[in-house]
């Protein structure tokens, strides 16, 4: 029957692991309540102390009926909200204080987010600032917008009192800013929550006010394209600037495609070649012949900006498009697509979505400058869901776009002094995008305009050499001391987005994922498993022969330097990071720790480990118990360990019982001298 105190106590051990595992779980399981936290908000609230809007009748207020919504007054404005959701209790008093402490502000949005039947908040939507060309694609300002009193009484005097039918809430929204947009800064975002949704299901999908999905208009179709003598697109002349170098068959396919499959004809084409070699020089002239383009062969050390500079020199189009010569048209309406744009007096680059060729992940969908630097958004996500309110489909105004394919006017292009030539490489098009911005337009992303973008699907960071990475930093830094005031900094991203992933996210991080996180390490002091240390195969393992068994399974994915972000950060940090789990046992009963043992010295350590939540490994694991949290994470400070190569075993330890796992991998981690330590 065994020992019924030793059960009782084993069971009260298991409950407490049980206990904790489910709540560290819920905790990575949930983003949003961490980050509300961290801001001394509430996770829940009470529904029957906030204004129940779907309760109320449509209000007439003037000559406006709002079909499906609600006006309410504050001292300061005049609201307008959604029916079918909860105003915040503290709304109106924000709203007011924001107008007061921002005299030209005329009308104001608010952060949202939803609730569940019990008041649960999840599902945050952050917004940006002032967005005009967002605005058409969907109504981002949200389910409660506030006008200035005069304003809106300003407003209601320029209809002339005609009577108005039922109005909509976006379309008087979308009026309303189109009366109010005349002067700077006079539409802005309050960084405050003024309404919640209500929805069961948490989520961040394409939801717009007064809309439950995206409708089809605002994905690709009615973006209002016209061929009238006097429309300015109809009447724009546009050179395509090529750079290019011993690639003639990539761009064999990007000048076939471009002629192919494009319905607006180009003004001209010319191809800048910086010293491919004799073979493919005479081939992209043979091509050059064939499908009637400029080639300008010009050998130089190979400099982005330069080329494009060059290129546009001897452009004789009022519009440059620049094109990466590993892009593929897939879509013949594109360049009057990005041309609608393009006309506009505001605007200022503007870029397509890009994709891996034959696929729907997203190579590009607009350029979000993180505290990490410039990033692309939705990178490698699949282009068929919908992403945060929309994000990869229609247009909109974004801090910087790719020029693997930007189109501008070329007398803005001139106004800025084009692409800056110390930068050869990297970040060019974001500096380029940034003085446009300075210069006060909108760079502009139109995601319904779709091309394939040959750039292999492996290429990473990872696979830049140390030479390449320090440049890389370099011109990151010299983006930023050309740009100091967007360092960190960007308009279009609402800073309670996260600022160190590519998809859109509330900007909490666990400690896995901040840099300035480190984990303890420290000498293998197991005596009693060092004195029973068995020997295989001439490698001596620190630990008994019994701990060793098949029973854990560990995968480290990554054990390496960490890269340096930026010039400032003076630390080297090594990093090691994998899953591990206990076959057929419940992982939630046991601690797991590192184990480093250096190859030549025989020197062993041992290296906390955080949790990490990993979903893809509840998913090809079902049949295991309690895998949620099987990633482990490990960043060790340079000065914390001696220079070597260390084998990485795992240690696991059953709390309940004081079983204990051992398990060496493939893995090794070189640490180098301090001095060979760079980049």
């Amino acid at each position: 029957m065994g020992n019924p105190v030793k059960k009782y106590i084993q069971q009260k051990l298991y409950n407490r692991c049980d206990e904790k595992y489910r709540a560290e779980l819920e905790r990575q399981s949930d983003r949003y309540a961490q980050f509300l936290l961290k801001r001394g908000e509430q996770l829940r609230l009470d529904v029957s102390l906030m204004r129940t809007t779907d309760k109320e009748q449509s209000v007439q207020r003037g000559n406006i009926k709002l079909a499906d919504g609600c006006f309410a007054e504050t001292k300061e404005a005049v609201v307008i909200y959604l029916r079918g959701g909860l105003v915040d209790t503290q709304a109106f008093s924000m709203i007011d204080q924001a107008m007061t402490e921002r005299p030209g502000l005329l009308l104001a949005y608010g952060q949202e987010d939803f609730l569940t039947g019990d008041g649960k908040r999840h599902s945050p939507w952050f917004k940006p600032v002032w967005s005009p060309d967002t605005l058409e694609t969907s109504f981002y300002m949200g389910s409660l917008i506030a006008v200035r009193k005069e304003t809106y009484a300003a407003w209601e005097k320029s209809r002339n009192g005609g009577a108005s039918a039922d109005a909509v809430y976006t379309a008087l929204g979308r009026e309303l800013a189109a009366f109010c947009m005349g002067q700077k800064d006079s539409i802005g975002v309050i960084d405050a929550f003024l309404y919640h949704g209500l929805r069961e299901e948490e989520s961040a999908d394409a939801w717009i006010p007064g809309e439950r999905t995206l409708p089809e208009e605002n994905v690709v179709e009615n973006v209002g394209l016209s061929a009238e003598k006097n429309d300015p697109a109809a009447q724009a002349e546009v050179s395509v600037i090529i750079p290019s170098k011993d690639n003639p068959e990539v761009l064999s396919v990007c000048l076939r495609s471009l002629r192919e499959q494009t319905v607006k004809p180009v003004r001209e084409i010319i191809v800048i070649d910086n010293g491919s070699n004799e073979k493919n020089r005479r081939t992209v002239e043979t091509m050059a012949e064939e499908l009637s383009f400029c080639y300008r062969y010009e050998p130089m050390e190979f400099n982005f900006s330069r080329m494009c500079n060059l290129g546009a020199s001897m452009a004789q189009g009022n519009f440059l498009l620049f094109l990466n010569d590993d892009m593929e048209i897939i879509q013949p309406d594109w360049l009057e697509r990005l041309l609608s744009e393009a006309v506009k007096p505001h605007a200022g680059a503007v870029g397509a979505k890009l994709l891996y060729p034959e696929t729907t992940l997203i190579q590009h969908a607009g350029v979000t400058n993180l505290r990490v630097g410039p990033a692309h958004k939705l990178l490698k996500c699949d282009d068929s869901q919908v992403y945060y309110h929309g994000r990869n489909r229609g247009r909109h105004d974004m801090l910087a776009v790719t020029a693997a394919c930007l189109l501008v006017a070329k007398e803005k292009f001139e106004a800025v002094g084009g692409f800056y030539e110390g930068m050869a490489v990297s970040y060019n098009d974001v500096e380029l995008c940034f003085s446009l911005y300075e210069k006060g337009w909108y760079n502009i992303q139109c995601n319904d305009v779709v091309l394939y973008h040959h750039e292999s699907l492996s290429r990473g960071d990872d696979n830049l050499s140390e030479q390449k990475w320090k440049r890389l930093l370099q011109e990151k830094h010299t983006l930023y001391t050309r740009h100091p005031k967007l360092w960190k900094k960007d308009p279009f991203y609402s800073p309670f987005l996260a600022e160190h992933f590519s998809d859109y996210i509330c900007n909490y991080e666990y400690e896995y994922e901040r840099r300035d996180c480190y984990t303890g390490l420290k000498p293998y002091r197991n005596r009693k498993a060092l004195r029973q240390a068995v020997s295989v195969e001439g490698h001596t393992l620190p630990v008994p022969r019994e701990w060793c068994n098949d029973c854990l399974t560990v995968n480290v994915e990554h054990a390496r330097r960490e890269r340096r972000l930026d010039l400032t950060e003076e630390r080297d940090v090594y990093w090691i990071e994998g899953w591990s789990y206990v076959l057929g046992m419940d992982n939630c009963r046991y601690e797991k720790t590192l184990i480093l043992q250096e190859e030549k010295s025989g020197a062993v350590y041992e290296a906390e480990v955080l949790t990490r939540f990993r979903k893809d490994v509840v998913e090809i694991l079902p049949e295991q118990t309690n895998v949620a949290l099987a990633g482990f994470f490990c960043r060790i400070p340079r000065e914390k360990i001696p220079a070597g190569s260390y084998h990485i075993a795992m240690l696991a330890r059953d709390r309940c019982s004081g079983q204990r796992l051992y398990k060496e991998t493939n893995a090794v981690l070189k640490v180098e001298n301090s001095t060979a330590s760079s980049g």
